[in-house]
């Protein structure tokens, strides 16, 4: 059997990694989000979450003017979550911040 190199399709075929980097990335910065603040089912907050928290309102413009996000609405929630990474540069460095902020 003879193979010729035109008839090979090297087109992916799968979402990239860089996507699923930023997924990956988004649902460990909502589950933070979520552990600090309660969420919208008001659990309790764990030390680790409340740092992760802190640390966003310290990061954020919003809450240097006086506006808090509501942490109990699951879209603001997801809506932070993308914001901090897109800040971050990308799904895997957001992952290395949250692990520094939330190991203290």
């Amino acid at each position: 059997m003879k193979f010729d190199v035109n008839d090979l399709d090297f087109t992916p075929v799968g979402p990239s990694i860089d996507m699923l980097d930023s997924l990956a990335a988004e649902a460990a910065v909502v589950t933070a989000i979520v552990e600090g603040s309660g969420g919208p089912d008001n659990l309790e907050p764990t030390e680790a979450g409340l740092r992760f928290v802190r640390h966003l309102l310290s990061i954020s413009g919003s809450a240097r003017r006086g506006t808090l996000p509501n942490f109990k609405n699951i879209n603001i929630i997801q809506n932070t979550a993308r914001t901090f990474i897109r800040q971050c540069g990308g799904g895997s460095r957001a992952l290395k911040v949250l692990a520094c902020v939330t190991e203290g």
